[in-house]
Order: C-alpha cells, then sequence, then structure tokens
C-alpha cells in the first residue's frame, strides 16, 4: 500500500495469509463514494487479481456487490476475494485478534 499518512476510515486486506492479512488499499470515506468509484479504483491498483476478477467481501462476510453501483460504500473493513478461490467465509475472514 502506497505509505501515506492520510487518515482512512475504509480498509482492503489480502487475506492470501489468513494468519497475517495485509493492508494493500484504503480510502477516506465522506460519505460520496460509490460502490462503481471504488471498484473502478481498486482495478486501476491492482495488477492481480485483475479487473472484474474479485469482490470485496465485508468482515460479515457479505459481498460489496456490483449489481448497486451507485450505492455508497460502507465505512468498514473489506478483504479482496478472487473469483477463482471457493468463498468459506469462517476460514477467508480473519481478523488481527482472531475470527471475526
Amino acid at each position: 500500500m502506497p505509505q501515506s499518512t492520510l487518515p482512512r476510515n475504509v480498509q482492503v486486506y489480502d487475506n492470501s495469509d489468513q494468519d497475517n492479512p495485509i493492508l494493500v488499499a484504503g480510502l477516506m470515506q465522506l460519505g460520496h463514494t460509490t460502490i462503481a468509484e471504488f471498484y473502478f479504483c481498486l482495478e486501476i491498483c491492482f495488477q492481480r487479481p485483475t479487473a472484474y476478477n474479485f469482490r470485496l467481501c465485508n468482515e460479515n462476510g457479505t459481498i460489496l456487490s456490483r449489481d448497486s453501483p451507485g450505492t455508497i460504500v460502507p465505512i468498514t473493513n473489506y478483504y479482496v476475494v478472487s473469483l477463482g478461490m471457493d468463498f468459506l467465509p469462517s476460514k477467508l475472514i480473519i481478523s488481527r485478534s482472531g475470527y471475526l
């Protein structure tokens, strides 16, 4: 993730290593960023997974749906889920203090 001292209230983690999720992106959501804009920004930044080959999952296991692009991004932590992975929330979503 780019080194920045700016505050962020939305974090995106790579959870490939379930014991140690890596912060890969973030933004300061002030109530104006839509889901479509958020995915668009991440697709520019990510080399892998490639555009349209990932989804974002929140800490509760809910996918941030591309089907409602005009919806404002909720403030929470998200995890990158590759479309090639089997999605198992109890194994995929882990916080630094343990399972969520």
